[in-house]
């Protein structure tokens, strides 16, 4: 399967999810965070892309039994930010270049229930930091030399 054809379509598939115990432990142990409330994003770039690896982004979903005691309440919010994520991924995916990878892990941090409109925003704010993340700004201070010896 090529990574082109992940790109086109607004699926998550089965290897676009973070399943390995292996890389979860490594992603927790060596990772970075933030928050944008009501989710705590843990992050980890890899500059080396796997030869079997044919996406460019693997994420993970988790929605801890603390924070919502029913079933049903926990399987909702996953749904709504797959959901979310799904329709959002591909700006994300065309930013990564071709040799690195992106392994992301969500963790819903709130205490209540979660619209879709909500899981949209708070995705899309994910998005842009994770965007940054993958693709820093050059360094400010010369852009802003350039453009005022301009005027």
């Amino acid at each position: 399967m090529s990574t082109t054809r992940i790109h086109q379509r607004f699926t998550l598939q089965a290897v676009e999810r973070l399943k390995l115990r292996k890389q979860i432990e490594t992603l927790f142990q060596t990772g970075e965070a933030f928050s944008v409330f009501p989710l705590r994003v843990v992050y980890q770039y890899l500059p080396e892309r796997g030869e079997a690896e044919p996406s460019p982004v693997r994420i993970g979903f988790s929605i801890p039994k603390k924070r919502l005691r029913k079933a049903v309440q926990r399987n909702r919010v996953r749904r709504l930010l797959k959901e979310a994520w799904r329709l959002q991924k591909h700006a994300l995916y065309a930013q990564v270049p071709a040799t690195a990878q992106l392994h992301c892990f969500f963790i819903y941090t709130g205490n209540d229930q979660f619209t879709f409109p909500d899981a949209e925003k708070v995705v899309k704010k994910v998005m842009g930091r994770l965007l940054r993340i993958v693709n820093p700004a050059p360094e400010s201070g010369q852009g802003e030399t350039a453009a005022g010896a301009n005027a």
